[in-house]
């Protein structure tokens, strides 16, 4: 069977590579973006900052934005210590502050630091090296006895020492002893060169990173089935030629430079192809479909047969769309890298044959898969659970972000439910009665509608608390974000105040003096009434106050629109969303009540002080 290799590496913000069959179909698709370039493989000088027995793990500092995870069980012994306290002294520790080298075996993934190892592996063309590990392992995919030994006849010719160990890989079947011979000495001259450089770093660093993206697609992608390799990229082009000459010489003349001006991936049709896998839907040919739901603690794929249901013969239909469906999740977890517990649900069929086949098409469509996979069989309730191998971040994390409005759900609330909740926490600022204005910034729509819907209950919260709410929209806060700007109330001083409404000990003293200085002069003191003004009342809304604007300047407010004319509408015709607004606040007017007494007093009072004026 045809196979090619599409190396595209023209833009270096985002490298892909892809295998197609003769049928233009996509087989296998990897991406690297060097904005997150993956740290699997990568190996490290750490340092250890703790050890927690309860974990069985240690905490390692190798540079990274996260402490990694290293488990015990993973720490090889030349990085072991003889106790110094304790009740077991023949019991090797790990301490902290010590100095590891450690490698990346897992990225990491949200809060959870990288998965770290102490047991070094270095993979190659056809053997991965394994320099503080003593064995040897053939991979599993190599099932002929009469295959497996012989390779190992091979390797006990190569003088491997001791204190090293290899697992020979399914590239390395059908492969010379000079083949594999030359891998073995690139790997291990490697490994020279690591701990060289490991000895020379006084700090925690990067000692050694995973290959070019293009070396590494030919180290985990070439297999005897690919006819052709193209590379869209001279220096990349460069690089895989390097690495086949001194590992497979052989695959050379297959490696070969694209000079078209159509897109590389364009001129397979993989484009399509590839935006399907970014899709939570995937449409199968009889008209059913698969959909694929990744959470935190498992990967979910639901089977549907959608527009192939035929009702006349329900379990055919089932057990077709559940045999085409096998093989396209098998297909799809490859090409989305997709790790962990994965839960199929597929439909339900009664015929014990017919389940039967549908897990044996499963498990054929899943043996081209490069990475380990633990498959059980399918339930009562048409459930089938796996765990696949996860090496890296999956395709879809590390070509999207997060969407910053929804966090990453796909779900917001509905406009009714987010502009009642910035409703109440409007009204739970107002009420506690410390501010006298405040400015709320909302998203448009949730501004409208509480300016359109809520604004009786808006007027009575200004009224009651004596605050000024202003309510603005704006397109860059999030749907489920308010913010609140508060404005305090000003303290004023009793010097500040007007004569009538300072402290009444004040006034009287006042008071006390004028009438002992009258009666020292001979004169008559009138007694004069303090003026005092109205305990505030709450303010009937007037019928400009009434109109809708996105600005909302105080109950009392002018409301005046800018682009149309003058006159608003009444309330409930106005649009949920309407065009911007400017108010104009209400000029405020002092109001002082007096009585006929308190005119007369005045009155006399003044006309005494003219006398004396005169006199």
């Amino acid at each position: 069977m045809k196979h090619i290799m599409l190396v595209n590496a023209v833009h270096k913000e985002q490298m892909r590579m892809a295998t197609v069959n003769e049928k233009g179909i996509l087989v296998d698709f990897n991406i690297e973006m060097p904005t997150r370039e993956p740290i699997t493989g990568n190996i490290y000088k750490g340092i250890v900052l703790k050890v927690e027995r309860g974990l069985q793990a240690a905490f390692v500092d190798y540079g990274g934005s996260k402490d990694g995870f290293l488990p015990l069980k993973d720490v090889s012994p030349e990085n072991l210590t003889e106790q110094e306290n304790g009740q077991d002294h023949s019991r090797p520790v790990l301490k902290a502050g010590q100095e590891i080298i450690v490698q990346a075996v897992r990225e990491a993934i949200g809060n959870k630091g990288a998965l770290l190892t102490s047991y070094v592996s270095l993979p190659g063309r056809y053997l991965v090296l394994l320099p503080n590990k003593p064995g040897s392992g053939i991979s599993r995919k190599v099932e002929d006895e009469e295959d497996r030994q012989k390779i190992k006849n091979i390797m006990k010719q190569i003088k491997i020492p001791e204190s090293m160990g290899f697992i020979v890989r399914t590239a390395g079947f059908n492969r010379t002893k000079q083949e594999i011979a030359r891998d073995y000495q690139h790997l291990v001259r490697l490994w020279k060169e690591i701990n060289k450089k490991a000895s020379s770093l006084s700090k925690t660093s990067m000692i050694y990173q995973e290959t070019d993206f293009g070396v590494r697609s030919l180290r985990d992608y070439l297999t005897s089935e690919i006819d052709e390799i193209l590379v869209d990229d001279l220096e990349t082009f460069r690089k895989m030629r390097a690495y086949l000459r001194a590992i497979s010489p052989r695959y050379i003349r297959i490696l070969k430079h694209y000079k078209e001006k159509t897109p590389l991936f364009d001129n397979y049709h993989l484009e399509d192809q590839i935006r399907v896998i970014y899709q939570e839907r995937v449409d199968l040919k009889s008209g059913g479909h698969i959909v694929i739901n990744p959470t935190e603690a498992m990967i979910t794929i639901d089977v549907n047969s959608g527009r192939a249901s035929n009702k006349k013969n329900i379990e055919e239909t089932a057990f077709k769309t559940n045999i085409e469906a096998s093989e396209e999740i098998a297909r799809q977890l490859r090409l989305r890298d997709l790790g962990g517990l994965i839960v199929i649900d597929f439909i339900d069929m009664m015929d014990k044959k017919h389940i039967a086949e549908v897990e044996k098409s499963f498990k054929t469509a899943l043996s081209i898969d490069k990475a380990r996979i633990q498959l059980s069989r399918i339930s009562k309730f048409g459930i089938l659970e796996l765990s696949r191998q996860k090496k890296q971040s999956t395709i879809q994390e590390i070509s999207y972000t997060k969407c910053p409005f929804c966090k990453g759900s796909g779900l917001r609330q509905s406009l009714e439910a987010a502009a009642l909740g910035a409703f109440r926490k409007i009204e739970s600022e107002a009420v506690k009665g410390i501010c006298s204005e405040l400015k709320i910034i909302l998203p448009h729509e949730i501004a409208d509608y509480i300016l359109n819907r809520k604004r009786s209950e808006l007027l009575d919260l200004e009224s009651e608390f004596d605050i000024a709410l202003n309510i603005a929209g704006s397109a860059e806060i999030p749907w489920d974000k308010v913010e609140i700007r508060q404005i305090a109330r000003e303290h004023v001083d009793d010097q500040d105040l007007p004569e009538e409404t300072k402290d009444a000990e004040v006034q009287e003293v006042s008071r006390s003096n004028v009438e002992e200085k009258a009666s020292a002069n001979g004169e008559k003191h009138t007694k004069k009434k303090n003026r005092r003004r109205p305990r505030h009342k709450k303010r009937k809304p007037t019928e400009a106050s009434t109109g809708t604007s996105p600005v909302m300047n105080g109950a009392s407010a002018i409301v005046r629109e800018v682009h149309e004319e003058d006159t608003l509408p009444a309330a409930d015709n106005i649009p949920a969303k309407s065009s911007p607004f400017i108010i104009e606040p209400a000029k405020p007017e002092e109001i002082i009540v007096t009585s006929k007494e308190d005119e007369q007093e005045d009155h006399i009072s003044e006309t005494e002080t003219n006398r004396k004026d005169e006199e």
